[in-house]
């Protein structure tokens, strides 16, 4: 048996929705891949705690597993396929995550002296935090229009189901779309500001 927040489900009902989803029925594939997502976002965010990885590393581990899983989507045979290949792509992303922070957080700094680093990179106020976010998403507007009007949307507050019917994009796309809209920004503010994020 499966379980999920929603309901509980048999391995028989899972690979059922996957041949249903790879079929075409979108309805099937949004709970297939739902239902996928939450195993795997809390997989990631044990295994990144256990390798001393952030919560943003673990959701962005998720979204690019999640994104790979689609583009295989014709080939898994049953639930259990699905979510082994899944489970493994997960893991190589992590794993590459990782590597990365190895290579490049060699230095390690006392306790005592990583507050006063952290108090120095703080500096900007609140409101030279808050004017360049908003030059961000402007310049985000001419770039890639439909990563600004996911961010003002978030901002603005409105929720995930009421941006997916302004895009007129499903549940599951969103996520894609905020995955790529995040790493997009982050990449523009570490790279016109100098801004780790």
């Amino acid at each position: 048996m499966e379980i999920t927040g929603r309901r509980t489900y048999t391995e028989a009902e899972l690979t059922e929705r996957l041949r249903q989803a790879q079929r075409g029925s979108h309805e099937a594939l949004e709970e297939s891949f739902s239902f996928l997502r939450e195993r795997i976002f809390a997989l990631a965010k044990q295994s990144a705690q256990n390798i001393g990885l952030r919560v943003a590393d673990a959701e962005d581990a998720t979204q690019e597993t999640m994104i790979i899983v689609r583009e295989h989507l014709l080939e898994f045979e049953t639930w259990e396929n699905m979510l082994r290949f899944a489970r493994q792509v997960l893991r190589n992303r992590l794993g590459n995550y990782h590597q990365y922070r190895l290579s490049h957080n060699r230095l390690e700094v006392p306790m005592e002296k990583a507050t006063v680093s952290v108090q120095m990179d703080a500096q900007l106020e609140a409101a030279e935090l808050e004017r360049i976010l908003e030059q961000a998403i402007e310049e985000l507007q001419r770039l890639r229009p439909r990563y600004a009007v996911i961010f003002r949307g978030l901002l603005a507050g409105l929720s995930k189901k009421e941006l997916c019917e302004i895009l007129r994009i499903t549940p599951n796309h969103f996520d894609v779309e905020l995955h790529r809209a995040r790493r997009f920004l982050r990449s523009l503010l570490k790279e016109r500001w100098g801004i780790k994020w």
